[in-house]
């Protein structure tokens, strides 16, 4: 329970720290945008080097999770990431 507490903590946190960082500069958004694909890939980079070690069903919970903190912190992805 005291971990699933923290990790809301952190997730707020986050989201609101980059939502913040969004809204002082374009470049600075777009920066947050590129991060959030590079996790998004690198995901996706170990699954693939993982094989069946990794269930799909965390894959997908993990990309789930990223997209669900991108939207929290800079709105609606206007290019869906396209789950494999």
């Amino acid at each position: 329970m005291v971990i699933r507490a923290e990790t809301l903590a952190i997730q707020a946190v986050l989201t609101s720290v980059l939502s913040e960082l969004k809204l002082l500069d374009p470049t600075l958004a777009d920066a947050i945008a590129r991060g959030f694909d590079n996790a998004a890939n690198q995901i996706e980079d170990r699954a693939i080097q993982a094989g069946k070690a990794v269930s799909s069903e965390t894959l997908l919970k993990s990309l789930s999770i990223i997209e669900d903190l991108r939207t929290a912190s800079i709105g609606r992805h206007d290019r869906p990431r396209h789950i494999v």
